[in-house]
């Protein structure tokens, strides 16, 4: 099948399994513990600043935040079970994926693919595939991320914080000591956090598609 259109295809399911897991997997408990964790919990209301910031809750909600163990997807594969194929491997996918601080070293827009340097691990470079990035993203531009491992490629949960390259000092320092005020042992939980606030003082105010 056609990079692209398998691509399309998977975002498609997606969307739709994201729909799935937040109707029947997530409690108002876990979304309030969730933005607790986060820090925009006032009272009983969740406190946003941008449309942004929702789409990046509930990214850290059903991929990080856990509730006797499991996190959402995991419940869901648990108690539901996919539906077809695509959404069993990206159910697989979505539980090895992982969130870091990439730069943009190259983008190559005939393939659709931008290439990314880890700049918290020692990892390997990723070769990312997103339309709109590959066409938007310049190099150099740093971007917090959740990275979903297919077997046919690499693709975003779709929740993104752009910052600029010269940040990159300033925020691999700063966010090991926000990173120790979260009340979590779980270190995805604490890079989310520290890289969700970080973006309020520091990000870029643009939103990929």
């Amino acid at each position: 099948m056609n990079t692209i259109k398998l691509y399309r295809q998977y975002r498609d399911v997606g969307t739709e399994l994201a729909h799935k897991i937040t109707e029947s997997c997530l409690s108002p408990e876990t979304i309030t513990g969730a933005a607790k964790l986060l820090g925009i919990l006032r009272g009983n209301q969740i406190t946003l600043e941008s449309e942004e910031e929702g789409t990046a809750v509930m990214d850290f909600t059903i991929h990080d935040y856990q509730a006797d163990g499991k996190n959402a997807i995991a419940i869901y594969r648990d108690e539901i079970g996919a539906k077809n194929p695509q959404e069993e491997n990206l159910i697989a996918a979505q539980l090895s994926s992982y969130t870091s601080l990439f730069k943009v070293t190259e983008t190559i827009r005939r393939e659709n693919v931008i290439l990314l340097k880890d700049l918290l691990t020692d990892r390997e470079d990723i070769r990312l595939t997103d339309i709109s990035m590959s066409k938007t993203a310049p190099t150099g531009l740093l971007l917090f991320t959740r990275v979903i491992p297919l077997k046919e490629f690499n693709i975003t949960s779709g929740s993104s914080f752009a910052f600029l390259e010269d940040q990159e000092t300033h925020l691999v320092k700063k966010q090991k000591s926000l990173a120790k005020k979260v009340k979590s042992d779980d270190e995805a939980v604490q890079r989310f956090v520290a890289f969700f606030k970080l973006n309020r003082s520091r990000g870029m105010n643009v939103a990929y598609r």
